[in-house]
């Protein structure tokens, strides 16, 4: 007999049985009978949750969405300077990158954005929202001093393919030196590349 929990409990139950299934066997290979196994229910307890397996992976994609957004906002409403909203935004994605599955997760994301035109819609407008969100993080620093005038718009375009970069490294398994490459990060935001 399966403990009662309460809806939203149940769905973090599948969400998280079909997480690991996707990361193990890939989306298309994952059948509704794998999540159902790997949450301890049964097929008809999962579709009372989600319509299907395309619903569930999206359930996910926004749940990534939402938990690095909230991060990210909790930074940009800090009263810290702009350089130390960069460092704890760069240590942050740094440390999930190197501490969770989420860089493999972001593959999977990435493969079924290619193959599945409503994912990839969906990805796109997650990226926009992201670039928006360091955007105005950026002219927040515009307006303070803090930064020059930059094109605020294509630098956070910039740092996100940064983040994105170091997150492809990870889920590859290429062995990076995490203090090393924040400390590059922040000598490159800080200093640039080219001597003046």
């Amino acid at each position: 007999m399966t403990k009662h929990l309460s809806p939203d409990e149940r769905a973090d139950q599948i969400l998280s049985a079909a997480r690991t299934c996707f990361l193990e066997r890939g989306y298309f290979a994952t059948k509704m009978d794998a999540i159902a196994q790997e949450s301890g229910l049964s097929k008809g307890g999962i579709y009372f949750h989600f319509d299907s397996k395309r619903e569930i992976f999206r359930a996910l994609v926004q749940q990534e969405y939402d938990v690095t957004m909230g991060f990210i906002d909790t930074v940009v409403e800090t009263d810290s300077d702009m350089t130390t909203k960069l460092v704890e935004l760069a240590e942050h994605f740094i440390q999930l990158f190197a501490s969770s599955d989420r860089p493999r997760f972001m593959v999977i994301i990435g493969e079924m954005a290619l193959r599945d035109d409503e994912i990839a819609q969906l990805l796109r407008q997650l990226q926009i929202n992201y670039f928006e969100r360091i955007r105005q993080l950026l002219e927040v620093g515009k307006s303070s001093g803090q930064l020059r005038d930059i094109d605020a718009h294509n630098c956070a375009v910039v740092l996100k393919a940064m983040i994105d970069g170091v997150q492809a490294n990870f889920a590859v398994g290429v062995d990076l030196d995490l203090e090393a490459v924040l400390a590059a990060g922040l000598d490159l935001l800080t200093n640039g590349l080219i001597r003046q």
